[in-house]
């Protein structure tokens, strides 16, 4: 039979049996989609108690050599009995402890990643770097463009720059002695066991999202890129879409569900896809997941390998055959989380996803896949400093003095947000800025495009307001007007 054994800092903190190092929970929580957990509690008399230093311990579940978690505990609370309890975050969290310079990035979906790793690894201690591991998530054009203006958390940075815009998940895997990081486009294991009505599901409890559905859904590829009049290649304001390919029709729609529910319209951007075709093809394989919604089912289940058979786990993140004719329950569907608790395993829970329904957060989240898409398209977060309007060479005794008035945003995040801004003109405290021509108003934009800003500035002179678009703002800029009298 297995042995369940949790050690800290490499040092033994519970064994089933050692009496004087008992425990009364062991819960580890695993998620697919995020990270894995683990509720501790020990009573007062544990001889080790003080050996749990929260945020700075190493703590290792293992059953017989496997390791089950690994991580670290964030709290440390006690009840009217004196007994402790930690809850604990798995070692996926150590990529939450370090930060991502602005870069600019182009290459394979691989590389960012190991950048991301790379930059991860030179931050921290041993125990919290990771080995790159096997990455089966795929690009279409085995190419990505990405920046980031600003200081990121590398667990956010790699949420939205690769599994919010291409899916898949992170998995921490051991081998070797070693701690591989693993994105991975669907998982490959598959239990040994099988849940069945009668034998080993003890209760069913099945939840079916409707909120998440769409009927009729617009797909837009690839930013479109014209050549200039100099041979340079411009990006413009359209979209690859499908109307050359589509019968002139810029969406694709289920019609059983149109009849069903009606028509509910959603958008999502392919930044890669540059071909129509293959833009039809992902929308028309997105809008079958999209008008069924998503259905998870939730089995309570006692684990065959608690009772000591000599048989596999059901894990988080493995696929795992189900029977329950009276739910109408017949497949082989991925576990996306399971709570497993050590001591009591009578209340162990599985979730499952239902075939055909995807529950990554890629595509549940579609909201925040596009705003992820459209910060990289328009520079990530582009960052309009307002600087107070300066007057050059204006007769100090009169004491001319200007103010920059700004009604919209100054950081610009979406495409497609606008903002005015209107130079006022006062002597002493009198507004005189009616009074004066508007040749006297000069704007000037400073970025990092020298000639750019040029050809800005003399589109702009002789104007008392402006609007500025996120379009006029790359990565970083400011705006001022310079007043003549």
């Amino acid at each position: 039979m297995s042995i369940f054994r949790i050690y800290v800092d490499d040092a033994i903190f519970y064994h089933p049996n050692l009496s004087k190092l008992a425990i009364t929970q062991a819960q580890v929580s695993e998620d697919a989609e995020n990270i894995d957990s683990l509720t501790l509690s020990a009573p007062h008399n544990h001889p080790y108690i003080a050996s749990i230093r929260p945020m700075a311990s190493t703590i290792v579940c293992k059953k017989d050599e496997e390791v089950v978690f690994e991580g670290r505990a964030l709290d440390d609370g006690s009840d009217f009995y004196n007994t402790h309890t930690w809850t604990c975050e798995s070692c996926l969290a150590y990529l939450k402890d370090t930060i991502q310079p602005p870069y600019s990035y182009k290459g394979t979906l691989k590389g960012l990643l190991e950048q991301f790793i790379t930059v991860h690894n030179a931050a921290v201690e041993a125990k919290k770097q990771f080995h790159l591991g096997n990455i089966t998530v795929k690009d279409d054009n085995d190419y990505i463009s990405y920046s980031n203006s600003e200081y990121s958390v590398t667990m956010d940075a790699i949420r939205e720059k690769l599994i919010n815009t291409h899916g898949g998940y992170l998995q921490v895997r051991y081998s070797g002695g070693m701690k591989y990081l693993d994105y991975l486009a669907d998982f490959n294991m598959t239990s040994l066991q099988t849940v069945e009505f009668g034998k080993n599901l003890l209760d069913v409890k099945i939840t079916r999202d409707h909120t998440e559905r769409a009927t009729a859904l617009i797909p837009l590829g690839a930013v479109i890129t014209e050549t200039d009049e100099d041979g340079n290649e411009v990006e413009t304001d359209k979209r690859v879409d499908i109307t050359s390919v589509n019968a002139g029709k810029n969406y694709v729609c289920d019609d059983d569900a149109v009849a069903e529910i009606g028509w509910i319209w959603t958008s999502e951007i392919w930044e890669d896809v540059t071909l129509p075709g293959n833009l039809l093809r992902k929308a028309s394989t997105r809008m079958m997941e999209l008008s069924k919604g998503i259905t998870s089912m939730e089995l309570t289940i006692i684990d065959e390998s608690d009772t000591g058979a000599d048989i596999g786990d059901i894990r988080a993140r493995m696929y795992v055959k189900c029977l329950s004719k009276p739910h109408g329950i017949d497949g082989t569907y991925l576990c996306v989380s399971r709570t497993r608790d050590y001591l009591n395993p009578s209340g162990n829970t599985i979730t499952i996803g239902a075939s055909g329904v995807t529950l990554t957060s890629a595509t549940a989240k579609q909201g925040q896949n596009i705003s992820a898409l459209e910060d990289d398209l328009l520079g990530k977060t582009a960052q309009i400093e307002i600087i107070s309007g300066k007057v050059d060479d204006i007769n100090a005794s009169k004491m001319y003095r200007t103010e920059l008035v700004v009604e919209g945003v100054s950081i610009f995040r979406n495409k497609g947000q606008q903002s005015l801004m209107r130079c006022k003109v006062y002597s002493w405290d009198k507004d005189i800025t009616d009074t004066l021509a508007a040749a006297c108003f000069i704007w000037h934009r400073r970025s990092n495009d020298d000639a750019a800003d040029a050809e800005w500035d003399a589109s702009h002179s002789g104007m008392k307001t402006i609007t500025i678009s996120t379009e006029d703002v790359q990565d970083n800029a400011s705006f001022f007007c310079e007043v003549i009298i």
